[in-house]
């Protein structure tokens, strides 16, 4: 671990400028930690005393100030166009709605500061000349590789609930594990996660998704993750009694979550791709399981997620895209390739075949080699469609709506109607994309063609 800390100069200044108009300031939280652990830092936050006015006072006529939270006095200071968050000493009291202090109190002393915080990594602050202060083994626990939250854990979840979900991110970002009373707390508390608005948990779990170690710490903590989304918790008990699977539907999900490239829209897909197979399970008379129809029923099921969480309209449609299409048999014929690049987009289609990778990573062993050449095989076929310049789109066709118009159709949807029939025969190969055959095509969808 890191035994000096090297702060960029244009945070450096910040603190400098604040010392200089007679505050105490300090480098804390996450800068730290990251520093210690080697690892650099995206912001630089500093804590500073004796309070909001002071710091104003220090910065005003250096910097182009920011008031982001006035209420819990933070100030964002512009230094060489880059951002650093100020944030006056304070202690917090009551937290009636278990996420925001009902009451901010500043306070002169950096250790009271410091024991506000949630975990003991986190409550760490550094000083270029003074040091590290470390009031609560947060350079030890670093060392341990465990979180622990800041005195009693139960407290400190029932403050903010949003700390349960931090807590498994930075368990997911740094491949920490919880200490056992902080783990049992987070359990114990995960009902107050329905408290928290669906935007602050979307945020939470997408970043928990994409760590490098979110299917370890989903496996450690199904219970909090289906508290904040119940409709995937019939997964963690739903077997699949099939050849070409092992596992629970859950442990699957997991093993694809974890193969599958850390991009939000693909860890949200893997996420989901399976969650409608509880609700379609059946048995053949041989014992075998069957989940016929489960793509279309994940698809419903997750468009409900998506929507619940106040995830993005179009986010929401990639996402649910990628669930309907993750069955798709391969390898693919070169018209479905097309009508599939057309639909997706290329980022997504070729998103899609990281899915199904991932897929047949959670199957039975064995599959994954022998499927292998097939995802090879129409991966190719999509660059070679790529390369030649196929029409895909309408922006692609050999004729666009003012062709249209001079053939006599009227502006408005049937217009528009028209040109999504002339690209999807082209995509289907009835019409080769040339303007004479596309415009013999229109008169007859017009009624004055032969």
């Amino acid at each position: 671990m890191a035994e000096r800390i090297e702060a960029p100069g244009y945070a450096r200044q910040v603190l400098e400028a604040l010392e200089q108009g007679g505050c105490e300031a300090w480098f804390v939280g996450g800068c730290v930690r990251d520093s210690l652990m080697g690892r650099a830092p995206v912001d630089w936050d500093i804590a500073a005393g004796p309070g909001p006015v002071a710091i104003e006072r220090a910065l005003a006529g250096r910097y182009t100030l920011i008031r982001t939270g006035e209420k819990h006095g933070t100030v964002t200071a512009l230094s060489a166009g880059r951002p650093v968050e100020i944030t006056a000493f304070r202690a917090e009291t009551g937290y009636a709605d278990h996420r925001h202090p009902d009451a901010v109190r500043f306070v002169d002393r950096l250790d009271e500061d410091l024991a506000r915080r949630d975990f003991t990594v986190n409550a760490l602050a550094y000083h270029p000349r003074r040091g590290l202060v470390d009031r609560f083994g947060g350079q030890a626990d670093l060392a341990a590789g465990v979180l622990r939250c800041v005195g009693d854990p139960g407290r400190r979840f029932a403050e903010d609930a949003l700390r349960i979900l931090r807590g498994l991110r930075f368990a997911a970002c740094l491949g920490f594990s919880l200490e056992a009373q902080t783990a049992r707390a987070a359990v114990e508390n995960r009902e107050l996660l329905r408290e928290i608005s669906r935007e602050r948990v979307l945020g939470e779990l997408e970043k928990l998704l994409c760590a490098p170690h979110a299917a370890q710490v989903l496996d450690a903590f199904p219970s909090v993750l289906f508290t904040v989304l119940p409709e995937l918790s019939p997964m963690e008990h739903c077997t699949q009694e099939h050849p070409c699977h092992r596992g629970t539907v859950w442990q699957h999900t997991l093993w694809v979550l974890e193969a599958a490239p850390a991009e939000p829209v693909l860890r949200w897909a893997a996420l989901l791709h399976d969650c409608g197979k509880p609700g379609t399970k059946t048995r053949g008379p041989d014992g075998i399981a069957h989940f016929y129809g489960h793509a279309a029923e994940s698809e419903a099921l997750a468009r409900e997620i998506c929507s619940g969480l106040r995830m993005s309209g179009r986010e929401a449609d990639r996402v649910c895209a990628l669930v309907r299409c993750h069955g798709e048999v391969l390898p693919m014929a070169p018209k479905r390739v097309k009508k599939l690049l057309a639909r997706l987009g290329e980022e997504d289609f070729f998103g899609l075949l990281e899915l199904i990778r991932a897929d047949w990573t959670g199957q039975a062993t064995g599959l994954l080699e022998e499927r292998l050449p097939a995802l090879e095989e129409t991966r190719r076929r999509a660059e070679d469609l790529l390369a030649q310049g196929a029409c895909l789109g309408l922006g692609d066709l050999a004729v666009n709506g003012d062709d249209l118009l001079e053939l006599g159709f009227a502006p408005g949807p049937g217009l528009g109607r028209a040109l999504d029939r002339l690209l999807e025969a082209v995509l289907e190969d009835r019409l080769p994309n040339r303007r004479a055959a596309l415009l013999e095509e229109a008169r007859t969808l017009l009624g004055t063609g032969p």
